[in-house]
């Protein structure tokens, strides 16, 4: 590793639950890292009716968190440069937690909110696996396993429990606010290992001219547009799937969400294995066939025949796109030198990313809102799918992106 990256080293002499602390930390906070936006789709009829909003602008906060995403995530370097990169992710837990405080003030808290807690998300989002790497060197994959695996539950427990914490708390904006629970105890957790590590390096700053070498560098590039196609696809089903089970294949509203959870479910499984699994041969190239080939086979068969089988499906569709973004993490790990350049990759990933990643449920929407017909859509998805696949297979050549990345 390059001077000022190293991982922190812990003696081999220490219990194995204090070697497995930090990691329990990092655990903790991908746990809050997606649940206090996905809580938001389920209770979009609520939250109309509490705050008077109409069906458009309450599709400006389901679309706030990705275009967030991909606006910060490369600022999130520079955070780690200037105060390392333990605290670079307490500083995204802090925003995180005050924009669930915000969102209790009305219509413009929910938009201001939104768009300071995905804020902080992202920055947590890019600097996770930097600080995996940080905390535990090239030993770190199994790490970044457990951590994506925690963001997939999270994504399911906050769809699935966004209407019991709702009913509870009396109201929509009352239950998304128990979300802070969770993200003040993460906050805690974190300070508590930012001050630990107070003493490490921070990462060295980035070359001139690296954010604009990510375009000129081919593993570079395969890498970022993998992981931008492979969110394409996975937000895409997570804003639509349940309403094309219901026109398409006869599945009720209730099944259909039922359906939904158990597709973004799978992920939780697949982050635990790919990783690790991945990581032990120099290329990916199977694991880009399992991220791709059973969400092509899922969305055929929902254009062909939808209402044979529409669990198969779901079940295809949440294997394929579960085990994608573990992989799309891992290359960002595999393909880098150091902390410095995992960070640095990780943001020029996840920013072009998931603003590429927001196109795909406003391009879904508008072609069935054009067509009356979810068809058009799910071959816009399939050749989104066809595309994955290609660069994929690029990505996971074992090769290094360049050292001016």
């Amino acid at each position: 590793m390059a001077p000022g990256t190293e991982a922190h080293q812990v003696p081999r002499t220490r219990p194995v639950w204090l070697l497995a602390l930090p990691a329990a930390v990092l655990v903790l906070v991908a746990l809050c890292l997606r649940a206090p936006f996905t809580a938001v789709g389920p209770l979009l009829g609520e939250l109309g009716n509490e705050l008077s909003l109409s069906t458009g602008a309450l599709a400006v906060v389901t679309a706030l968190p990705l275009v967030c995403f991909g606006l910060v995530s490369p600022f999130a370097p520079a955070l780690a440069v200037r105060f390392g990169v333990h605290r670079a992710v307490l500083l995204g837990v802090v925003a995180l937690t005050v924009g669930i405080l915000l969102r209790l003030a009305g219509a413009p808290g929910l938009y201001v909110g939104t768009a300071l807690l995905t804020g902080g998300i992202a920055v947590a989002n890019v600097l996770l696996p930097a600080a995996a790497r940080a905390e535990y060197g090239n030993r770190s994959a199994l790490v970044l396993g457990v951590i994506t695996a925690s963001m997939a539950a999270s994504a399911s427990i906050g769809a699935g429990l966004a209407q019991p914490l709702a009913g509870a708390a009396g109201s929509a904006l009352a239950g998304l606010l128990l979300w802070g629970v969770p993200v003040v105890a993460a906050l805690v957790a974190m300070a508590a290992l930012t001050r630990a590590r107070r003493d490490l390096p921070r990462p060295a700053a980035a070359p001139q001219g690296a954010r604009t070498a990510v375009l000129r560098d081919r593993v570079a590039l395969a890498v970022t547009l993998f992981f931008g196609l492979q969110s394409l696809s996975f937000y895409t089903m997570l804003t639509w799937l349940a309403d094309v089970l219901e026109a398409e294949s006869g599945v009720s509203p209730v099944a259909a969400g039922g359906l939904l959870a158990l597709a973004a479910a799978l992920g939780l499984p697949a982050s635990l294995v790919v990783p690790p699994l991945a990581a032990r041969r120099p290329g990916q190239q199977g694991w880009v066939l399992l991220g791709t080939l059973p969400v092509l086979a899922a969305i055929t068969g929902l254009l062909v025949a939808p209402a044979a089988a529409p669990l198969l499906w779901v079940l295809l569709f949440g294997l394929g796109t579960g085990s994608a973004f573990p992989l799309a993490m891992t290359l960002i790990l595999q393909r880098t030198r150091d902390v410095a350049q995992t960070g640095r990759l990780s943001a020029a990933a996840q920013s072009v990313g998931y603003l590429l990643a927001a196109t795909g449920p406003l391009g879904v929407g508008l072609l069935h809102e054009a067509t009356d017909t979810w068809a058009p859509g799910l071959v816009l998805l399939l050749v989104v799918v066809l595309a994955q696949l290609a660069v994929g297979l690029a990505a996971a050549r074992p090769r290094l992106v360049g050292a001016e990345v």
